[in-house]
Order: structure tokens, then sequence, then C-alpha cells
């Protein structure tokens, strides 16, 4: 908490400092005929007025600028609202959650205001990539996300505010480990065997989610098809999130706070056997086996009375109950000279015992400042430092619960009644309580910055030119200690002597440097009934790393947007990308795209149902694009030999970019004066010439391993995708009530350089592909039950060696006497089907409920490693572990045949082999988040809107899913899954 005290200090200080010098400053961005506006000696104008909703409601805080100026003010705790202007002008009122109104100062000085609550977003303005376009003017698709959602919700990691919020993106998290990244993102599902990540630009820079707190963001814009994700041509085949950060704004000096504190509870943990249980089972394995037994009835009744050990060793690790906290804040204002906006933040995650855990401080500066003339810079300044705690012998944060499932419930933590101190008992020189009480630390630290200017000048004011330098360094180190220990055996003798190790080291650091040259054109034509918008550009990047790698890339880019009547809607991209990770000659590549739309309601025959309010917005669109994948290591095209002069890598000249051709149908329609909102699309993505960077080629003499990069197979991807949602309000009372589904099936069409090709990866015979199968799958063996005793077995032919009654009979699929890789088929599909998504937002005066449901309505999981099998399983020794109590509960056994698997078993076991019996139905429900919130507008005159709130997160699951946890496959131990419960707050100061 010290940290958090001097960081709470420093805020405090720094805001009463800027509270009087910036009072009253202004906008985020100038255009440029304020700069004429501020020279121009006119007569000044008293404007005055009230703004309310539509029920007559004040709305204090509204901000009201002059268009094309800084000039602005707010309306106070009453509405109210009174400001002088230059002649006349045109007023344009803002406020959250409501739709921005213009308005003429023309003849008039009292203008009261209505503002209407913004359940349809057709005027918003969405940021594509290097420009911005009106909604209503878009005809790819683009979906936007909530982002009241997302800074109401205490969210530590930005990857889980996309978890049912968005269609088309798919987020499983699989654990709540402190300092590491919940789970990928993707986007209308994989088509790659590399990097599946969508690319992801904040403030115009490349940089990944987790650089980003939640609260610093201004908007998120999704480019889910080709004709919105071709601007980023090469990049793009994973689809594209644009991320803005907040900015200040002219008028306001703001300081806004947001302050959380969560515990967390543990979902799913394993429940294992006693020591009795696991003694007979132990005994009966031995007994089916045909081995000696390793416990006598003595044994059994000594564990059942408590003398032998019964230890719960994933519980015996959890020291303490998991929590984090969050603070930001943001001190933000403007004027004449500019705008600024200085956000900071600080979180720290604490984990289940006293080493694990992390914390990062965060620092974010945007400032929009107006040189001269016609000339305005935004210049944004990032930093953090992210600290990640781990145990020495465990770092990667899963280790310890690893071992801790391997543990046996008869081995003690402490040996009893014995002189010595932690007198730990060590089991194969195991013992999880003393890693983390004597095994030491592992301290990783991540540092990055950025520095990303981007100089603007008004040509004229529908042209300008756009420069952007951008610079980001990202540094890591870790360092680890441990102190000396000595062990004992349970007669004081000593057994082994964990020394002193202590030592640090540099990891490899990365630069990253960006230059683009952009000219924008956007002009309103015929009067305004047509609006033309128009960027082209060029871009080049390189990354440097301390290792000596080197990656440049070049870019040539144009864009073209259209609206003809407010009717027609035409775009078009052309981008051509150069990327020095590909051979020679096959360096650049094309992508193009277009696409239409139709605004079927300013049709002259839809003018009486859009006068009547029955339907406001009906958009039909139609889109085709070229995108390209280049996720690969640099370098992979060329030879590799190692110090003995082995080829290890075998070049290949025409080694080159991985393309996608995607088409896009979509509908947005609005309804019953916008209460009623509905958004679908269908496309298809063919992916073709696809990277596998690690294909096995025949051995060259001098050689035992040889590998190549290539361009193989073709995979198609089909989905579609709905979104619904109603939204009215009942004098003091607002709802909204939405849903959305979207499913996608990928499919191998192309495994090799022809259609019948299989290629079966290396390193895993559990994953094939050939035509017609998903392109990640199950492919394994299809099974008939158990063997129920040893005629059965000996008068089947197909079966594995040493097979025992209780054992799994696989099926021959080609009737040849011999089960090998020949009868294996696919069994199932790993990817989520019909994944869906509920929201239920309520609100009556001050109070605010909402609701978040996430739902999978088809996956097929996989039950591996000890979520599955009885025993630790390596293929070597495995005399450590206890099986699951519902493993043992559904095992087989003579009196129980029909049981759900096979019989329990020690040494390792043709049972593992994957098959139908160790797939499981992962569909599910969860409770994603539920929050309750109370908002005071105004406290005093410096403290207002101040809300106060409880939010449960994951915190309920509905599921049939036969492991620990839905969201991801089966294992051999993981830092769980956390339900968060958190209280907190959030207020504006000043």
């Amino acid at each position: 908490m010290r940290k958090f005290n001097v960081f709470i200090v420093f805020f405090v200080f720094y805001s009463l400092l800027w509270s009087e010098k910036t009072r009253g400053f202004g906008r985020e961005e100038i255009s440029p005929s304020h700069f004429a506006a501020m020279n121009a000696e006119q007569q000044q104008k008293r404007v005055y007025g009230t703004v309310t909703d539509q029920a007559g409601e004040t709305l204090p805080f509204v901000t009201v600028l002059v268009k094309g100026t800084n000039i602005g003010t707010v309306t106070d705790e009453n509405g109210v609202y009174e400001m002088n202007i230059a002649g006349d002008a045109t007023l344009i009122f803002s406020y959250m959650g409501f739709r921005d109104y213009e308005v003429s100062t023309e003849k008039k000085t009292r203008i009261d205001v209505v503002l209407l609550e913004e359940s349809v977003r057709l005027d918003e303005v969405v940021v594509t990539g290097y420009n911005t376009v009106e909604r209503k003017h878009l005809a790819s698709s683009i979906e936007s996300v909530d982002m009241e959602r997302v800074i109401t919700r205490p969210i530590i990691k930005l990857e889980e505010a996309f978890a049912g919020t968005v269609p088309g993106v798919t987020m499983l998290q699989g654990s709540n480990l402190p300092g590491s990244i919940p789970g990928s993102i993707s986007i209308r599902g994989i088509s790659t065997l590399q990097n599946a990540a969508p690319l992801v630009i904040i403030d115009g820079m490349e940089q990944p989610l987790t650089d980003v707190d939640p609260n610093q963001i201004k908007s998120i814009n999704i480019l889910k098809d080709a004709a919105a994700a071709s601007m980023y041509g090469s990049r793009g085949a994973n689809g594209v999130i644009i991320i803005e950060t907040n900015r200040g704004t002219t008028g306001q000096f703001r300081v806004n706070v947001n302050s959380w504190f969560a515990v967390q509870n543990p979902l799913n943990l394993p429940e294992f056997v006693n020591s009795a249980d696991f003694m007979r089972l132990r005994n009966e394995a031995h007994t089916i086996q045909g081995q000696p037994l390793l416990y006598t009835s003595e044994d059994i009744k000594q564990a059942e009375e408590g003398i032998t050990p019964n230890t719960d060793w994933v519980k015996e690790i959890m020291e303490r109950t998991a929590s984090s906290y969050n603070t930001t804040a943001s001190i933000s204002g403007g004027g004449g000279v500019g705008t600024f906006n200085l956000m900071l933040g600080y979180v720290e995650e604490n984990g289940l015992n006293k080493i694990e855990g992390s914390d990062k401080f965060s620092a974010r500066f945007n400032t929009n400042i107006n040189i001269a003339d016609r000339f305005i810079l935004l210049a944004d300044f990032y930093a953090h430092r992210l600290k990640v705690d781990r145990l020495r012998r465990n770092n990667d944060g899963h280790g310890l619960y690893q071992i801790a499932w391997r543990m046996n419930p008869t081995q003690g933590v402490y040996y009893e009644n014995t002189d010595i101190p932690n007198h730990y008992m060590l089991h194969n020189d195991m013992n999880p309580v003393a890693f983390i009480k004597e095994g030491g630390t592992w301290n990783y630290m991540y540092d990055k910055s950025t520095i990303n200017l981007r100089p603007r000048y008004y040509i004229t004011d529908d042209l300008n030119f756009e420069g952007n330098i951008s610079y980001m360094i990202d540094k890591s180190a870790s360092k680890w200690r441990r102190l000396t220990h000595k062990f004992f055996d349970g007669d004081g003798k000593p057994v082994t002597t964990w020394g002193n190790d202590i030592g640090a080291e540099q990891n490899v650091s990365q630069s990253q440097l960006t230059g683009r040259a952009l000219l924008n054109f956007e002009k309103e034509l015929r009067g305004g009934k047509d609006k033309l918008y128009v960027v082209g550009g060029s871009e080049i990047m390189s990354y440097i790393f301390t290792d000596y790698r080197e990656i440049t890339k070049a870019s040539f880019f144009s864009k073209l947007n259209y609206s003809l009547a407010d009717r027609y809607l035409f775009e078009t991209t052309v981008r051509t990308d150069g990327s020095s990770k590909f051979a020679p000659g096959n360096q650049w590549g094309f992508f193009p795209s277009a696409s239409f739309g139709w605004n079927v309601h300013n049709e002259g025959f839809m003018r009486s149902i859009r006068e009547s309010g029955s339907i406001s917005n009906l958009k039909l669109r139609a889109s085709w694009g070229r995108i390209g994948n280049e996720n690969v290591d640099p370098y992979l095209w060329q030879e590799v030999v190692n110090t003995w002069g082995w080829t290890m890598r075998v070049p290949n000249p025409d080694f080159t970019w991985e393309k996608q051709n995607q088409w896009n149908l979509g509908l947005d329609l609005a309804m019953l004066k916008n209460r009623f909102t509905v958004t679908a699309d269908v496309y298809k993505k063919h992916s073709y010439d696809l990277i596998y960077s690690d294909f096995p080629v025949p051995p060259l003499t001098g050689s035992y391993y040889l590998t190549s990069s290539v361009n193989i197979g073709e995979v198609d991807n089909k989905g579609w995708e709905i979104s619904a949602k109603w939204s009215d309000r009942l004098n003091d009372f607002s709802y909204s009530i939405g849903g959305m589904v979207f499913d996608n099936k990928n499919q191998v069409l192309k495994a090799g350089y022809n259609t019948t090709d299989t290629l079966i990866f290396k390193g895993t015979n559990d994953r094939i592909w050939y035509r017609g199968i998903p392109i990640n799958n199950y492919y394994g063996f299809e099974t008939d039950g158990y063997f129920q005793n040893q005629a059965e077995i000996d008068a089947t032919n197909a079966k594995f060696p040493n097979t025992l009654p209780g054992d799994i009979r696989y099926i021959d699929q080609n009737g040849d006497g011999i089960l090998n890789d020949e009868d294996r088929v696919f069994l199932g599909d790993p990817a989520p089907h019909y994944n869906y998504s509920i929201t239920l937002d309520m609100r009556y005066k001050n109070w605010d409920f909402s609701m978040l449901g996430q739902g999978v309505g088809k996956r097929v999981g996989r039950l591996g490693g000890q979520e599955g099998y009885p025993v630790y399983v390596d293929g070597g020794s495995n005399n450590l572990g206890a099986p699951r109590q519902y493993y043992a509960d559904n095992r087989w056994t003579p009196e129980t045949p029909d049981s759900r698997f096979p019989r329990v078993w020690t040494g390792s076991s043709t049972n593992t082999y994957l098959s139908d019996v160790w797939l499981s139905d992962a569909s599910f429900f969860r409770i994603k988040s539920l929050q309750l919130g109370y908002t005071i507008p105004k406290v005093s005159n410096n403290i207002r809107n101040l809300r106060i709130y409880f939010n449960a997160q994951d915190f309920l699951t509905f599921t049939n899913w036969e492991g620990l946890e839905p969201e991801r496959d089966g294992g051999n131990g993981a830092y769980p899954r956390m339900a968060t419960y958190s209280v907190g707050f959030q207020v504006t100061l000043f």
C-alpha cells in the first residue's frame, strides 16, 4: 500500500497545482478556421440557455463548443450555459451517451437544447486506419466496442474486454495468472499456421494490447472484413484493432479518478482422492496388472484413522486469498495553445502465495499543440514498468501447480514432532510448499517507452498533410535469488542441500521506428449531398533486436470513400507492402479491396416509413478484398548451418507472403425510432500460400534433422454474425437488452501442393491435415467400450500389446487386424462454435445495473493429463500423482463394466492415446460480469459524478465439461481460473 499512497499524494499535488492555471482550457483538436477566428476583431455576442434530455431533466457538464474553434464552455450543475462568441456561429453540444447536436446562433440569443440518447450511432465518426469516416458513410464491416461497458468494469488487462462484447471476436481465458496475458484473441476464426493474433494499432502505433490501460481509451474499432483491414495490407489477415486514447478537451479542466479493490476465489479446483482411496486404487491397478500389492490392510486402516498423512497439496500451496487493486487518474484540459491529458495508472495483482504477483506503473501524456496558423502537433508519450514475481523453481507461474497435482495425499509436508525448524519432507526432491518457502524467487522486469509525434498541416480546410514519427523501445531483465537451505530426513540426518544461487540476466531488447507521410482530403460536394474521403501515403518500419536480428517493412497505400446522395457508398483501397522477412524477388505483395453500401432508408420510396420512425436506418453492405499475413520470424528463407557444419535449415528462394481473399455481405437496421437495432454479416475467407516455417525435409549427408520454410496449403473460413439490441425509456427508468451470436467454420482445401496430399505435423501425431478437415482438429482413434475380460482380449486381433481388462477397445478402421496410424480418424473440432452473449443494462435515477453473460454453444474439449488420466503420465516413471475423485467415481471395474473411463493404471499406458474417450462437451454459459452502481451527481463544487459500484466477474458457470475450466483443455496443472469480486469508485474533480 506504500506505493499506492505515494501515487495518490503525487496525483493530488499535481491536480491542485494545475487546477487554477488551466481552468477553462479547451478542445482536443483545432481546425484551420480557428486561427483566423482568433485574430479577427468581431463584435462579441452573448449566447445562453439550458440543456435537458427528452424527459426534461437538466444535464450538467455538457460540452458546448463553437464549431471549428477552441471556444467553448460547459453547462453547470443545473444544465445552464453562457458564453460570448464573435458574431454568428454554429454551436456543438456533446454529452456522453447522447447524440451530438448542432445549432446556428443566427438571430438567436437564448438557445435551449434537448439532447437525444444515442441508441444508434449513425453520426458517429469511426477511426478506420489513417483517417476517420462517418459511420453512415461506411460500406465495410467495422465494429465499435461499447466503451462504457469497458471503463465501468474492473478490468486489469484489456484482452478481457473482448470476451462476449463484439460479434466475430473470440477470447477464451484459461487462467488468472498475475502478470500474464489472459488469453488469445481471434477475429473471425483462425486461418493460418502462424501467429493468429490480430494487429493492434494504438494512436497510430503498432503495439500490444497489454500496453494500454482500459481507463485511458476513448474508442476501440475492429476492422473485421478485408475491405476495412486491407488498409494494413500484409498485416491485416487476422483482423485489426484500432485504439484511440483520451485527449484533452477545450474549456474543461478535469481530474478523473477510478479506483477499485478486488478479491479472487479459485474456480473448480481439482478434487483428488484421499489417502485411503489412493492406496486402494494403487492396489487395484497392481492387481489388474499382475503386480505385487503396495499397501496392506493395516496401511489403509492407518490412512482412514488419520495416522498416515492426508495432504491436499493444492490447498497447501494456496497461502492466501488472491487480490488486486487498481488506481488510474487523468488530468486534462486545454486552451488557446492546445490541449493535454496526463494519465497515470498503478495496478497490483497478488497471487495465491506470498511470492506470486505483479505490479505495473504506467504514464501516458497526450497533447495537441497549436504551433502556428494551420499547423498542429499531436505529441504522445507513454511509458510503463511491469514487475512480475515468480518462484525460482517454477518461474513460468504454472509449474508450482503442476507439481502440486503430481504429489499424492500420503505424502506429508513436514515431519511431525521434531526439533528441526521447517523440517520439510522431500519426495524425489519435490515439495511444493518448500518451493514457496525455501526455493527462492525469480523477478522479471519489463520496461517500455514510446514517443509518437504526429504533425498536421492544413493546406486548405479540406486538405491536410500529416506526418508520423514514432519510436518504441522494449526492454526486459530478470534476476533470481535463493538462499542455502538444508534438508533432513525423519531421523535428523542430512538428505540434500538447496545451495545459494543469485544471478541476473538482460533479455533481448527490441526497438521499433516508424515513419509515415499522409495526405488526407475530406470534402462535401454538390451542396452537401455527397461526401468524399481520400487518404494516401507511405510508411516505413524498422525493428532492431539486440540479438542482431533486423526487420524492415515499407508500404504505399491509398483509400477512397465516396457517399453519393447519402444513399450509395463506395470504398476502394490499394496497398503494396514489402518485407525483408521474405526471399529477394518475393518481398512485395499487392493488397486491393472494394466495397459497396446502400443506405436504403434514404431512398424516396422509404420517406414515409423513415419519417414515421418505423425504420430509421437500413443499410446493405458488400465487400471483397485481399489481405496478407507475415507474422513469422525473419531469415526463415535462408540456410542455417550449425557449428559442426551441418545444414539445419534448407534455403527456399521462393518463400513469400501468406495471402487471403475475403468477401462480406452485411446488413445494418434500426427500427421503431431507433429503439431496436440489428447488425448481421456473412463472410468467406480463402487463405492460400500458408506459411509452414518448420516443414520437415529428407535429411542430407552430415545432417540428422532438416527443416525448411514453405508456402503450402489452402484453407477456407466461412462464418456469420448477428447482433441485436432493444433500448427504451420509461420516465426515470431506462433499459437496454442486447444479444449476439456468431459462428465460424474452417476447412482445409489443400494440405500440401495437391488436393490429395496429407500433412502430418512435426512433433505431434495428433495433428494432421487433409482435404475437408478443420485446421485445428482432434485426430485419433474411435473406440468401442472397454475390454471386459481376458477372453475378449484373446478373441480380438486388433489390439495393442499388453492389453488388460478395463483397457480401451480401439476400432480397427481398415480391418487389417493391426492398430496403427491408418486406423486414426477425425474425431472433433476444438474451435468454439455458436459463440453468444447476452447483455442487460438498466438505470433508475442515480442507480445503474448491468449484466454480461457469455457462452459457447458447441465446443469439443480434450481431457488430457491429470484432468483426465488417473495418474501423472510422462512416458517413464509415474509413481507420483493421485486420480481426480471424478475419475475414481467413474472408472472401469469388473462391477461397473459400462463406466465413463477405463481402468486405473500405473506406468505408461496405451489408454492415453488420443481417442473419443478423452473428448468431452466443453460448451458453457458464464456470467461474465454483474455490476450495481450508484452515482452522486454533485458532492461539492469541486467533486462531482461520484459513482460507487460493486462488480462480480466469472462467478457463475453452467457447463457439462468434465474437466476443470471449459475455456481451456485439460492438462497437468495450471494456475486456476478465478471468480473476482470488487468494489470501486469513479469521480470527477474540479
